[in-house]
């Protein structure tokens, strides 16, 4: 990086700054992934850049040459690529700087930003998209040092709190909507081979539903599937056949646009009566359910929101408890991030943050929370100050503090 100065930056679209039809258009399946790591990184102004993209979310993670616009950076992909104009839809999109991006990827990490609070399936999504970073190399020095510190910070989260203890994620959900709308001997069709498809017919063969039909693109993945849940297997171009038996259908695939239409289930619910539930986890989603007769339920990822309090009660009570590691984790993540350029304090940087985070914790009991908000601030300007002074002093004597260890 040459001493060059740089700014950390996130920005995205989730599925709290807009809905399904909204985010669907700036959806980038993973396969598309290392084609806009490459696209966005052969940018002057990109030192640095990961990608995740979940059904939920959309975020690049971008490490800039100080003075870099990054909305300008995204969009310029987006017409690529897309020939679509995100300019139009700015306010949708959420940025983050510097301590701002290591606190929210903490809280993505944790299942604190999801729809379902405490899931746990974005931690190995995350996980998965730093790899693709790191297989083709766009993951800089402080990419590098922020996804591990939010690696710690999603595994502490998990194991000194009940959030994600009990391995909450929407593909969970989506299976107790199942069991409590459908009969065991009913037949459910599974359309898409993926984590969530998984975890569908996992949850339901051990609850003892028996009859279960899968449907991909490529057969033998669905046949492998078929073969472990007793099931049956089919192409997706002849998804209509199992159709005409199936009560639910769920699906969740990447592709990149519709793959069942109404006319086409309409037809099939005349004739058989089914499907009566469908559940679409999709983004884009699987299913165009204009039209489609109103006696079949459908419930999107929105509607699957109805169906969430009921988890989130018991585990609201450690919420206090994950947001003070992450405080803590942001605060140490700034101090490294402010100071890893300098050869001299870089090495102590997090371990100064650290005492100085310890020593207020014990002071904690000790005085009133607007004093401890004085503290915290009165700490950090002195430990900030005793750095700066040092770093001058080195400089002007000419001491070689890496030597000395």
């Amino acid at each position: 990086m040459n001493g060059e100065e740089f700014q950390l930056i996130v920005i995205g679209i989730n599925y709290k700054t807009s809905n399904i039809s909204e985010r669907e258009a700036f959806q980038i399946n993973r396969k598309e992934i290392p084609d806009a790591l490459k696209f966005l990184h052969a940018m002057d102004d990109v030192e640095g850049i990961v990608v995740i993209s979940t059904c939920n979310r959309v975020e690049f993670y971008l490490v800039l040459h100080q003075n870099a616009d990054p909305f300008p950076l995204i969009n310029s992909y987006f017409l690529e690529k897309r020939n679509l104009d995100a300019c139009k839809k700015k306010e949708l999109f959420y940025l983050y700087r510097d301590k701002g991006v290591a606190k929210h990827l903490f809280h993505v990490i944790a299942g604190l930003d999801s729809m379902l609070l405490g899931e746990y399936q974005v931690k190995g999504q995350i996980k998965e998209a730093y790899s693709i970073a790191c297989s083709h190399k766009t993951a800089d020095k402080i990419l590098h040092k922020l996804f591990h510190a939010a690696f710690r910070v999603g595994k502490s989260i998990r194991n000194e709190t009940k959030i994600g203890s009990g391995k909450q994620s929407l593909s969970g959900i989506a299976s107790q909507v199942i069991k409590e709308k459908v009969h065991k001997e009913d037949v459910v069709t599974i359309i898409g081979v993926n984590q969530n498809t998984k975890i569908i017919a996992e949850n339901l063969y051990k609850s003892g539903f028996s009859h279960l039909i899968f449907v991909n693109r490529t057969l033998y993945k669905a046949e492998e599937l078929a073969e472990k849940y007793n099931g049956l297997a089919f192409s997706l171009d002849r998804v209509e056949e199992p159709l005409i038996s199936t009560r639910c259908i769920f699906s969740c695939t990447g592709a990149p646009g519709f793959i069942l239409f109404p006319d086409s289930v309409n037809s099939i619910y005349k004739k058989s009566g089914s499907p009566k539930l469908i559940i679409d986890m999709a983004v884009p989603r699987d299913i165009n359910t204009n039209g489609l007769i109103k006696d079949i339920e459908v419930i999107d990822l929105e509607g699957l929101k109805t169906f969430l309090k009921k988890q989130e009660e018991e585990i609201t009570l450690d919420l206090d408890k994950a947001e003070k590691i992450i405080s803590v984790e942001a605060n140490v993540f700034e101090a490294w991030n402010d100071s890893h350029k300098d050869e001299y304090l870089g090495l102590f940087a997090e371990k100064a943050e650290k005492m100085r985070l310890q020593l207020l914790d014990e002071t904690r009991l000790h005085v009133l929370d607007d004093e401890l908000a004085l503290l915290d601030k009165f700490s950090h300007s002195l430990l900030h100050r005793v750095k700066s002074t040092i770093s001058q002093a080195i400089l002007i004597n000419g001491f070689n503090i890496k030597e000395e260890l």
